[in-house]
Protein backbone atom coordinates (compact mmCIF):
# COMPACT_ATOMS: atom_id res chain seq x y z
CA UNK A 1 0.00 0.00 0.00
CA UNK A 2 1.16 3.59 -1.09
CA UNK A 3 0.68 6.26 2.04
CA UNK A 4 1.70 9.90 1.35
CA UNK A 5 2.60 13.00 3.46
CA UNK A 6 4.37 16.54 3.74
CA UNK A 7 5.86 18.84 6.16
CA UNK A 8 7.28 16.99 8.47
CA UNK A 9 9.85 20.23 9.93
CA UNK A 10 11.51 18.11 11.80
CA UNK A 11 14.04 20.08 14.20
CA UNK A 12 11.47 22.87 13.30
CA UNK A 13 10.97 25.46 16.47
CA UNK A 14 9.05 27.88 14.90
CA UNK A 15 6.52 25.06 13.18
CA UNK A 16 6.59 23.15 16.09
CA UNK A 17 5.26 25.94 18.43
CA UNK A 18 2.39 27.07 15.79
CA UNK A 19 0.94 23.65 15.54
CA UNK A 20 0.85 23.37 19.31
CA UNK A 21 3.37 21.33 20.64
CA UNK A 22 4.55 24.08 23.73
CA UNK A 23 6.47 22.88 26.60
CA UNK A 24 4.51 25.30 28.92
CA UNK A 25 1.25 23.25 29.77
CA UNK A 26 -0.04 26.70 30.69
CA UNK A 27 0.84 28.59 27.91
CA UNK A 28 -0.05 25.44 25.55
CA UNK A 29 -3.79 25.21 27.00
CA UNK A 30 -4.05 29.22 26.48
CA UNK A 31 -2.92 29.05 22.67
CA UNK A 32 -4.92 25.51 22.08
CA UNK A 33 -8.06 27.52 23.75
CA UNK A 34 -7.35 30.49 21.28
CA UNK A 35 -7.16 27.85 18.35
CA UNK A 36 -10.38 26.36 18.99
CA UNK A 37 -12.39 29.60 19.86
CA UNK A 38 -10.89 31.99 17.30
CA UNK A 39 -9.36 30.22 15.03
CA UNK A 40 -5.58 28.81 13.89
CA UNK A 41 -4.72 32.69 12.32
CA UNK A 42 -5.77 34.16 15.65
CA UNK A 43 -3.47 32.09 17.44
CA UNK A 44 -0.45 32.19 15.19
CA UNK A 45 -0.37 35.87 15.85
CA UNK A 46 -1.28 35.28 19.64
CA UNK A 47 2.24 33.16 20.20
CA UNK A 48 3.89 35.25 18.09
CA UNK A 49 3.11 38.23 20.08
CA UNK A 50 3.98 36.34 23.17
CA UNK A 51 7.70 35.57 22.11
CA UNK A 52 8.20 39.08 21.02
CA UNK A 53 7.50 40.50 24.11
CA UNK A 54 8.75 38.37 26.64
CA UNK A 55 11.86 38.47 24.44
CA UNK A 56 12.09 34.65 24.19
CA UNK A 57 12.21 32.26 21.35
CA UNK A 58 10.17 29.91 19.54
CA UNK A 59 13.11 27.08 20.16
CA UNK A 60 12.45 27.99 24.00
CA UNK A 61 8.66 27.41 24.19
CA UNK A 62 8.20 24.80 21.74
CA UNK A 63 8.35 20.79 22.57
CA UNK A 64 10.67 19.31 19.32
CA UNK A 65 10.99 15.63 21.23
CA UNK A 66 6.85 15.88 21.04
CA UNK A 67 6.48 17.02 18.17
CA UNK A 68 8.87 14.57 16.21
CA UNK A 69 7.60 11.54 18.50
CA UNK A 70 3.80 12.20 17.55
CA UNK A 71 4.43 12.27 13.53
CA UNK A 72 6.63 9.28 13.64
CA UNK A 73 4.56 7.13 16.05
CA UNK A 74 1.55 8.12 13.64
CA UNK A 75 3.48 7.14 10.48
CA UNK A 76 4.76 3.39 12.28
CA UNK A 77 0.77 3.05 13.50
CA UNK A 78 -0.45 3.42 10.14
CA UNK A 79 2.46 2.23 7.92
CA UNK A 80 3.85 -1.28 7.37
CA UNK A 81 7.28 -2.35 6.85
CA UNK A 82 6.63 -2.98 2.89
CA UNK A 83 4.20 -0.19 2.22
CA UNK A 84 5.44 2.78 0.40
CA UNK A 85 5.92 6.50 2.10
CA UNK A 86 5.87 9.32 0.10
CA UNK A 87 7.01 12.72 1.84
CA UNK A 88 6.69 15.42 -0.34
CA UNK A 89 8.91 17.71 1.42
CA UNK A 90 9.87 19.68 4.17
CA UNK A 91 11.73 17.34 5.76
CA UNK A 92 13.77 19.31 8.39
CA UNK A 93 15.21 22.47 9.08
CA UNK A 94 17.00 24.50 11.78
CA UNK A 95 18.64 21.10 12.63
CA UNK A 96 21.93 18.95 11.19
CA UNK A 97 21.34 16.18 8.87
CA UNK A 98 22.71 13.80 11.05
CA UNK A 99 19.39 14.68 13.35
CA UNK A 100 17.29 14.58 9.87
CA UNK A 101 18.91 10.85 9.68
CA UNK A 102 18.10 9.84 12.93
CA UNK A 103 14.25 10.75 12.55
CA UNK A 104 14.17 9.00 9.56
CA UNK A 105 15.72 5.98 10.61
CA UNK A 106 13.12 5.54 13.23
CA UNK A 107 10.35 5.94 11.08
CA UNK A 108 9.48 1.62 10.16
CA UNK A 109 9.32 1.46 6.48
CA UNK A 110 12.06 0.20 4.30
CA UNK A 111 10.30 2.22 1.06
CA UNK A 112 10.84 5.52 1.53
CA UNK A 113 10.24 8.52 -1.37
CA UNK A 114 11.32 11.90 -0.83
CA UNK A 115 9.89 14.79 -3.56
CA UNK A 116 12.23 17.76 -1.98
CA UNK A 117 10.63 20.73 -0.63
CA UNK A 118 11.82 24.23 -0.26
CA UNK A 119 13.47 23.26 3.43
CA UNK A 120 15.06 20.89 2.22
CA UNK A 121 18.85 20.80 2.12
CA UNK A 122 18.92 19.80 -1.51
CA UNK A 123 16.24 22.11 -2.89
CA UNK A 124 18.34 23.94 -5.74
CA UNK A 125 21.37 22.51 -4.54
CA UNK A 126 20.74 18.77 -6.23
CA UNK A 127 24.28 17.02 -5.39
CA UNK A 128 22.68 16.94 -1.67
CA UNK A 129 20.68 13.99 -2.03
CA UNK A 130 23.84 12.08 -1.60
CA UNK A 131 23.28 13.00 2.29
CA UNK A 132 19.69 11.03 1.72
CA UNK A 133 20.47 7.87 -0.41
CA UNK A 134 20.73 5.72 2.46
CA UNK A 135 17.06 6.38 3.33
CA UNK A 136 15.54 7.04 0.33
CA UNK A 137 14.83 4.81 -2.95
CA UNK A 138 14.04 8.11 -4.83
CA UNK A 139 14.61 11.58 -4.83
CA UNK A 140 12.67 13.79 -7.37
CA UNK A 141 11.94 17.35 -7.70
CA UNK A 142 8.48 16.24 -9.14
CA UNK A 143 7.55 12.85 -9.89
CA UNK A 144 4.36 10.95 -11.55
CA UNK A 145 2.55 7.48 -10.49
CA UNK A 146 -0.28 5.47 -11.84
CA UNK A 147 -3.53 5.44 -9.05
CA UNK A 148 -6.84 4.70 -9.10
CA UNK A 149 -8.77 7.77 -8.99
CA UNK A 150 -12.03 9.26 -10.29
CA UNK A 151 -13.03 9.53 -14.01
CA UNK A 152 -14.18 12.85 -15.17
CA UNK A 153 -17.10 13.63 -17.40
CA UNK A 154 -17.15 15.73 -20.41
CA UNK A 155 -16.95 18.77 -18.71
CA UNK A 156 -14.44 18.13 -16.40
CA UNK A 157 -16.62 17.15 -12.95
CA UNK A 158 -15.78 13.97 -10.74
CA UNK A 159 -18.03 11.15 -11.33
CA UNK A 160 -18.24 7.89 -9.22
CA UNK A 161 -16.68 5.64 -11.63
CA UNK A 162 -12.59 5.45 -11.11
CA UNK A 163 -9.58 3.89 -13.08
CA UNK A 164 -5.77 3.77 -13.09
CA UNK A 165 -4.53 7.30 -13.67
CA UNK A 166 -1.11 9.30 -13.66
CA UNK A 167 -1.10 11.99 -10.68
CA UNK A 168 1.48 14.28 -9.97
CA UNK A 169 3.58 14.63 -6.52
CA UNK A 170 5.06 17.95 -6.21
CA UNK A 171 6.11 20.25 -2.63
CA UNK A 172 4.17 22.67 -4.39
CA UNK A 173 0.60 23.59 -5.80
CA UNK A 174 -0.05 23.98 -9.73
CA UNK A 175 1.63 26.98 -10.91
CA UNK A 176 -1.73 28.57 -11.50
CA UNK A 177 -3.17 28.62 -8.22
CA UNK A 178 0.38 30.31 -7.07
CA UNK A 179 -0.81 33.23 -9.10
CA UNK A 180 -3.76 34.17 -6.62
CA UNK A 181 -3.89 35.22 -2.97
CA UNK A 182 -5.54 32.13 -0.41
CA UNK A 183 -5.92 33.43 2.83
CA UNK A 184 -3.03 32.29 5.28
CA UNK A 185 -0.74 30.44 3.28
CA UNK A 186 2.90 31.09 3.67
CA UNK A 187 3.46 34.80 2.85
CA UNK A 188 6.58 33.93 1.01
CA UNK A 189 4.94 31.25 -1.25
CA UNK A 190 5.25 33.17 -4.49
CA UNK A 191 8.98 32.75 -3.92
CA UNK A 192 8.77 29.30 -5.24
CA UNK A 193 6.93 29.92 -8.64
CA UNK A 194 9.54 28.18 -10.87
CA UNK A 195 9.14 25.00 -9.02
CA UNK A 196 5.49 24.75 -9.01
CA UNK A 197 4.39 22.18 -11.39
CA UNK A 198 2.55 23.22 -14.69
CA UNK A 199 0.14 20.28 -15.05
CA UNK A 200 -3.38 20.53 -15.01
CA UNK A 201 -3.84 17.07 -14.29
CA UNK A 202 -4.67 15.17 -10.81
CA UNK A 203 -2.04 16.43 -8.13
CA UNK A 204 -0.86 15.49 -4.68
CA UNK A 205 0.95 18.55 -2.57
CA UNK A 206 2.22 20.28 0.50
CA UNK A 207 3.97 23.12 1.83
CA UNK A 208 0.68 25.16 2.05
CA UNK A 209 0.29 24.04 5.87
CA UNK A 210 -3.57 24.35 5.11
CA UNK A 211 -5.68 22.61 7.90
CA UNK A 212 -7.95 20.76 5.34
CA UNK A 213 -7.45 18.67 2.75
CA UNK A 214 -9.29 20.71 -0.13
CA UNK A 215 -6.80 21.32 -2.76
CA UNK A 216 -6.26 24.73 -4.77
CA UNK A 217 -9.17 23.12 -7.20
CA UNK A 218 -11.12 19.90 -7.60
CA UNK A 219 -8.12 18.15 -9.14
CA UNK A 220 -5.26 18.47 -6.30
CA UNK A 221 -5.25 17.19 -2.66
CA UNK A 222 -3.19 18.80 -0.06
CA UNK A 223 -1.76 15.71 1.90
CA UNK A 224 0.61 17.83 4.62
CA UNK A 225 0.35 16.99 8.24
CA UNK A 226 -1.95 19.72 8.97
CA UNK A 227 -4.33 18.32 6.87
CA UNK A 228 -4.51 14.75 8.32
CA UNK A 229 -4.58 15.40 11.72
CA UNK A 230 -0.49 14.90 11.53
CA UNK A 231 -1.01 11.23 10.21
CA UNK A 232 -0.13 10.23 6.60
CA UNK A 233 -3.09 9.69 3.97
CA UNK A 234 -3.27 6.41 1.99
CA UNK A 235 -4.50 5.97 -1.64
CA UNK A 236 -7.57 4.48 -0.69
CA UNK A 237 -8.14 7.42 1.45
CA UNK A 238 -7.71 10.28 -1.18
CA UNK A 239 -9.61 8.56 -3.51
CA UNK A 240 -12.74 8.81 -0.81
CA UNK A 241 -11.54 12.30 -0.27
CA UNK A 242 -12.13 12.75 -4.27
CA UNK A 243 -15.49 10.37 -4.18
CA UNK A 244 -17.19 12.90 -1.60
CA UNK A 245 -16.39 15.50 -3.85
CA UNK A 246 -18.64 13.96 -6.18
CA UNK A 247 -21.41 13.54 -4.01
CA UNK A 248 -21.19 17.29 -2.94
CA UNK A 249 -21.40 18.49 -6.86
CA UNK A 250 -24.47 15.92 -6.90
CA UNK A 251 -25.58 17.59 -3.86
CA UNK A 252 -25.32 21.25 -5.08
CA UNK A 253 -27.45 20.62 -8.45
CA UNK A 254 -30.39 20.75 -5.98
CA UNK A 255 -28.96 23.29 -3.29
CA UNK A 256 -26.72 26.01 -5.22
CA UNK A 257 -25.72 27.59 -1.88
CA UNK A 258 -23.59 24.28 -0.91
CA UNK A 259 -21.16 25.20 -4.06
CA UNK A 260 -17.34 25.10 -2.42
CA UNK A 261 -16.09 27.99 -4.40
CA UNK A 262 -13.21 26.14 -5.26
Amino acid sequence: MRYFTSDTHFGHPLVTALRGFLNNGRLRAEYLDIWQTQARTAAHAWIKQYVHDNQTSFKAICDIARHENTIIDNINEIVGHDDELWILGDLSYRCTVEHTLECLRRINCQHLHLIIGNHDRNFRLRFNDMLYENVFETIDDYCEIDMELPVLDESGKITVATTQQSIAMSHFPRLSALAEEHGDWPSNWNEFADMAPTTEGWLLYGHTHQDVPDGTDPRSVNVGLDAWDFKPVSEQQILAWLASRCADQSQSKFHPEHESGL
